[in-house]
């Protein structure tokens, strides 16, 4: 039980609490203008300064983790594991949770911090509030997909928004696990069998995201059947045999790289050769068809031209004619005699040539017999680095299939997996019907208490795990959603109480009573006090005291003797923290 909420500041609003009902009420004043507000007086803030003290998470700048609140200390006292302690903790050091009182029997006991204060850090708290509240070790708290103290509270003390939308969920984006590993320990249903959906849900998904890395390129490699696979192991398996016995055949010769040298070198020198010999036989044609080609010049042709163009030679000119005549005949004859020679000497160029190129031919022949079959040392390596490559392509695409082969194994177990599991869940379900059934006809004769006919919490197993649902006959109104949370608020508190569980009291903000009937609030509320005496919880409530359905309820209920704190909006005094940020 809650006993009370203090602060180390002395404008702070001190709470106490008592079993049962406890309402804290933000009045509006008789004199409060238009533009004041009840909104701001610290209703929420009291709920979130319970959760503080209970271990949530806090950031910089969030919740009470703000400029106005620095230096403030909050202390709530409550009973923990049977004994009565109050833990505080401060804004500026919220990773401390100072505790004062005895703490007999606690599986983890308080340190001194360097100041001396006996007290335990987040982690240890925790650990402490899920043994306490709700039975579980650390063992539990250590696995992967589990019940936490945190998450359980949070459904015995909602403190956000988005917790008053569905009965199954306390924040915005909750994980389906998380809902029913939650839900299934609260119903009494086995968490266990929801936390291993989880985990096949997590071996499908990784199994789909790594079949999608390899679609889009984020893996290595093409997206290929087995069979593709394996013609492609056997392509290059016969590739590697082929290099394997090219390098046991291979020879090296040390002389290689001088012998090749020369066979270059001879190689080179037999073209040019080639290229001379083609170019004199060229000269040689030209030489011959000049011979052929070339007439000596006759005696009379000269004179006869000139008879006939009506010209007398004098005798003095034609005397010139016939020494000029006989010098041509000597130019004629010496360049006979000159092209003679000449045709003589390419032939025997000619010749001689052809006799080296042959001689060339054999001697590079030779050398390239020799490296015939052999090779030289750099050769050998880029043989040997081509069959590694090989080699290390088919060891990866062994893996590959074998990885593929692993996959397709492992994606037919975990349906086979999957059906088991479901099939063991419906077992297990049945083998708790003495139960969860208990839970059910709590929230039945809750709803049914509120409104005329009863409602039904529903727990169905399909696929995919537990699905949880509440109903309630009338109209899809916002209060009637709210006062399906509020029924099965009251139900998770009654029922935890049956099963022994140490958590023993339930808070709610005015929120729950949004768009409620005024009937219904009042029905609510009386609900509220008769189960809490009955199961032996506290609750706790904020409303404005305009949402107080005051001619609704029973004869001789009393309402007043519930209220704990009255907040007003008379001045900033009249807020719970004393002034308004």
């Amino acid at each position: 039980m809650i006993h009370s909420v203090k602060a180390n500041r002395r404008g702070f609003r001190e709470v106490q609490f008592t079993p049962g009902v406890n309402l804290i009420l933000a009045d509006r004043s008789t004199t409060a203008g238009e533009k004041d507000t009840t909104n701001a007086l610290g209703k929420s803030t009291l709920i979130d300064i319970i959760d503080f003290c209970l271990g949530s998470n806090t950031a910089p700048g969030k919740g009470l983790r703000i400029e106005a609140l620095q230096g403030w200390a909050f202390t709530l006292e409550l009973d923990v594991g049977g004994c009565r302690i109050a833990v505080t903790r401060a804004t500026d050091t919220p990773g401390f949770f100072a505790i004062e009182g005895t703490t007999d029997g606690w599986p983890i006991q308080p340190t001194p911090n360097k100041e001396g204060t006996p007290g335990l850090d987040l982690k240890r708290w925790r650990a402490v509030l899920a043994w306490a509240m709700f039975g579980l070790s650390e063992a539990a708290a250590e696995r992967g997909y589990k019940p936490s103290a945190r998450s359980l509270l949070s459904y015995f003390n909602r403190n956000q928004p988005a917790a008053y939308i569905t009965p199954f969920k306390y924040f915005d984006n909750q994980k389906t696990w998380d809902i029913q590993v939650h839900n299934a320990f609260l119903l009494g249903l086995d968490w266990e069998k929801a936390a291993t959906w989880q985990k096949l849900k997590d071996q499908k998904n990784a199994i789909e995201a790594l079949r999608q890395a390899i679609k889009t390129g984020a893996v290595d490699g093409e997206l290929a059947t087995l069979g593709e696979l394996e013609a492609e192991r056997l392509r290059l398996s016969t590739q590697l045999e082929r290099e394997r016995a090219a390098l046991s055949n291979f020879q090296v010769l040390p002389q290689y790289r001088d012998i090749e040298a020369q066979a270059n070198a001879l190689t080179a020198e037999i073209h040019a050769l080639v290229n001379t010999n083609i170019t004199d036989k060229r000269r040689l044609e030209r030489y011959r068809d000049t011979v052929v080609a070339e007439d000596s010049p006759t005696d009379d042709r000269l004179e006869a031209l000139y008879r006939e163009a009506g010209i007398a030679l004098p005798g003095a000119v034609i005397k010139t004619l016939t020494d000029a005549r006989a010098f041509n005949e000597k130019i004629v004859v010496n360049r006979r005699e000159f092209i003679a020679s000449e045709v003589a000497s390419l032939e025997a160029g000619i010749v001689q040539r052809d006799t080296q190129i042959a001689a060339l031919t054999d001697r590079r022949a030779n050398y390239l017999n020799v490296l015939a079959g052999q090779g030289a040392l750099e050769e050998l390596t880029q043989l040997q680095e081509l069959h590694a490559a090989t080699r290390l392509k088919v060891d990866e695409l062994t893996n590959r299939i074998t990885q593929l082969r692993q996959m397709t194994s492992r994606a037919d177990t975990i349906k086979i997996e999957t059906v088991e599991l479901k099939r063991a869940t419906g077992i297990d379900y049945e083998e708790r019907r003495a139960l969860w059934s208990q839970a059910l006809s709590l929230f039945s004769d809750f709803s049914e208490h509120l409104y005329k006919t009863p409602g039904r919490l529903v727990i169905d197993i399909d696929d995919t795990g537990y699905k949880f649902d509440v109903e309630i006959a009338g109209s899809p109104s916002e209060g009637i959603s709210k006062m399906k949370i509020f029924c099965y608020d009251l139900m998770l508190i009654s029922f935890a109480r049956q099963r022994s569980l140490g958590i023993d009291f339930l808070i709610h903000d005015s929120t729950i009573f949004d768009g409620v009937d005024p009937r219904q609030r009042a029905h609510a509320l009386e609900l509220a006090a008769a189960m809490s005496a009955q199961y032996n919880f506290q609750y706790i409530c904020t409303l404005n005291t305009d949402m107080v359905p005051v001619s609704d309820f029973s004869t001789g209920f009393d309402f007043e003797s519930l209220v704990r704190l009255r907040l007003t909006d008379t001045d900033p005094r009249g807020s719970l923290l004393g002034f308004r940020y």
